[in-house]
């Protein structure tokens, strides 16, 4: 994971965070796997690769294929184009 040195929580209950979903700016599925990446690292401290992501699978009702993407998968990086205005 790239910067793990915020706090999602505070992070998430920002207003400005509350605003920017309610116009639809959170890319939903994207947040949901950083989650996802971040509870798999505190769940590998005390279990198994195996086990952690069957946990994050049941937790998120996802297969054990889909999690062990979000994870382990290359993804290119998203860049977003602002119209400019004038």
């Amino acid at each position: 994971m790239e910067n793990q040195n915020f706090d999602l929580e505070q992070l998430i209950t920002n207003p400005l965070f509350k605003t920017f979903y309610s116009i639809g700016l959170i890319d939903e599925i994207a947040l949901r796997n950083y989650i996802i990446k971040s509870e798999y690292s505190q769940l590998r401290r005390t279990q198994s690769q195996l086990s952690a992501i069957f946990d994050l699978s049941e937790k998120y009702h996802l297969s054990y294929d889909a999690v062990h993407s979000i994870l382990f998968r290359k993804r290119k990086t998203k860049s977003v184009h602002l119209p400019l205005f004038n």
